[in-house]
C-alpha cells in the first residue's frame, strides 16, 4: 500500500526506493571477519574498486579455477568446492563480489558484480575451470561472453538462475504493484546502464566453446527447477544433473555436486592439468 500510494505521488522517489530494496546485498546485515579464509593467501583485484581482495589456494603455476558465489552470499559459501578442485590440480580462487562478504557496501549493481567477474579473470590470467552459484551464473556468462579469446575448459552453473527479470517477478510478487515493478525496471535500467532483459544466461552463454553442466534441486524454494531446465536445454551439449532435496544453499556442500563437478572437470580438462 505505501508503495503505491508513494508510486502515485513521487513515481521517481518510489522507483529508487523500491530498487534500493531490491538490490541490497546484505539481508541480515552480515559482515564476515576481515581475515583471509583458512589456508588461503589474498590477491589484489586492481580492476574492481569495491572489490578488497580475492583469496587463492594452491600453487601459483598450476592452472586456476575460479569460483563465483550468488547474491546475498560471499566466497565462503563456495568453500566445499575447493578441495575436489584441488585435489585434480587446480589453483583455486574466489572473491568476494561488491556490497557482499569482506568487500564494502550494502548493494550492487549487476553490471558491477559483472565487472568484477571480469576483473578478477583478467588478474588471474588464464582461467581453465569456473563454477557459479545462483545470480552469479547470470554475471559469470556476461564476464565470459564479454572475453571471447579466453577459452576456458568448462563451466559449472549449480542453482543458476536464468534471468534477471525472473528474479524481480518472483521478488515482487505479491509485494509490490505492478506500477512500481516497472519504476524498478526502469531504475535498474538507468543504474545498470542497460535493460533489464540484458541480463539472461541463454543470451550471453550461448555463445561460449565450452561444456556446461548444470547442477540443480528439483526442489528449490529459491529458483525455480525450471530456469536449470531451460538453461540446459538452450545451451547444445550442456549437461543437467538434479541434485534433490538438497536446497539453494546446501547444495554447493552436497557429496553428490561435489563428486559431479570434480568428474565433469577432469573430464574436460587437458591433459597437462591432471
Amino acid at each position: 500500500m505505501a508503495y503505491a500510494v508513494a508510486g502515485a505521488l513521487a513515481p521517481g522517489a518510489a522507483g529508487r526506493r523500491a530498487t534500493d530494496a531490491f538490490s541490497t546485498t546484505r539481508a541480515f546485515g552480515i559482515h564476515p571477519a576481515d581475515l583471509p579464509p583458512l589456508g588461503a593467501r589474498p590477491f589484489p583485484v586492481p580492476g574492481a574498486p569495491r572489490v578488497r581482495e580475492g583469496y587463492l589456494w594452491g600453487a601459483d603455476d598450476a592452472p586456476t579455477a575460479l569460483l563465483v558465489h550468488g547474491w546475498g552470499a560471499d566466497s565462503s559459501s563456495m568453500h566445499s568446492l575447493i578441495g575436489p578442485l584441488r585435489e585434480l590440480g587446480y589453483r583455486v580462487a574466489a572473491f568476494d563480489a561488491p556490497g557482499h562478504g569482506v568487500s564494502a557496501g550494502t548493494q550492487a549493481t549487476m553490471t558491477e558484480y559483472a565487472e568484477a567477474v571480469g576483473a578478477v579473470l583478467d588478474t588471474l590470467g588464464p582461467v581453465r575451470v569456473v563454477v557459479a552459484h545462483s545470480l552469479g551464473s547470470i554475471v559469470t556468462a556476461a564476464a565470459l561472453a564479454s572475453r571471447p579469446e579466453l577459452r576456458i575448459d568448462s563451466l559449472t552453473l549449480v542453482a543458476p538462475t536464468r534471468t534477471l527479470s525472473g528474479v524481480l517477478d518472483r521478488w515482487a510478487s505479491g509485494r509490490l504493484p505492478a506500477r512500481t515493478v516497472g519504476l524498478i525496471r526502469a531504475e535498474l535500467h538507468r543504474r545498470n546502464g542497460v535493460p533489464v532483459t540484458h541480463w539472461d544466461v541463454l543470451a550471453h552463454a550461448r555463445g561460449l566453446t565450452a561444456p556446461v553442466l548444470v547442477v540443480a534441486d528439483p526442489h528449490d524454494p529459491v529458483v525455480p527447477f525450471a530456469e536449470a531446465e531451460a538453461i540446459a536445454a538452450g545451451l547444445p551439449g550442456a549437461r543437467l544433473r538434479s541434485v534433490p532435496d538438497s536446497g539453494h544453499l546446501g547444495i554447493l556442500m552436497s557429496a553428490v555436486t561435489k563428486e559431479t563437478t570434480a568428474a565433469f572437470v577432469a573430464e574436460h580438462a587437458e591433459e597437462s592439468v591432471l
